[in-house]
């Protein structure tokens, strides 16, 4: 099992992330909805080529769908650190396979890993920061990863 540590950003405004100094990194994120008081977990994704094309894709594609205001945090793996881009890379598709199957209950516009999920890598995945509702350990149980 590996252990990957994911610091997540203050959430920032959908309208307004576009212009961030970020926008070229890679990494997870996380979208929520505030919608009369109630905050829900809209949509966790990954990029591996930049946040900018990743959100820009959705602000223009769904997220006008959902009433309320958008937020957005950006995910970083700060753990392990001195992997190569392609090892990167696969942390962060195994990582966003991992949150989505765990928090499947809760997430609205997601489907991709909602019925089954195989990521490559079993994670054991600390969030740290501003990481909403996520809970602050995430892992397959045994029963989940090896179907007992």
């Amino acid at each position: 099992m590996k252990r990957v540590i994911i610091d997540w950003t203050y959430p920032m405004g959908m309208d307004n992330i576009v212009n961030h100094n970020r926008m070229d990194d890679i990494g997870l994120y996380y979208i929520t909805r505030n919608f009369g008081g109630n905050v829900s977990d809209l949509y966790i994704g990954k990029t591996t080529y930049s946040y900018g094309s990743r959100l820009w894709h959705h602000y223009m594609n769904w997220l006008d769908d959902y009433r309320g205001t958008k937020q957005v945090r950006l995910g970083y793996i700060i753990s392990p650190k001195n992997v190569s881009k392609e090892n990167l890379r696969a942390l962060i598709n195994d990582a966003e396979e991992t949150i989505i199957w765990l928090m499947r209950h809760s997430l609205i516009h997601n489907q991709k890993c909602m019925k089954d999920c195989y990521p490559k890598n079993r994670l054991y995945i600390t969030n740290i920061g501003y990481r909403g509702n996520l809970p602050a350990e995430m892992c397959f149980s045994d029963e989940e990863w090896y179907g007992v």
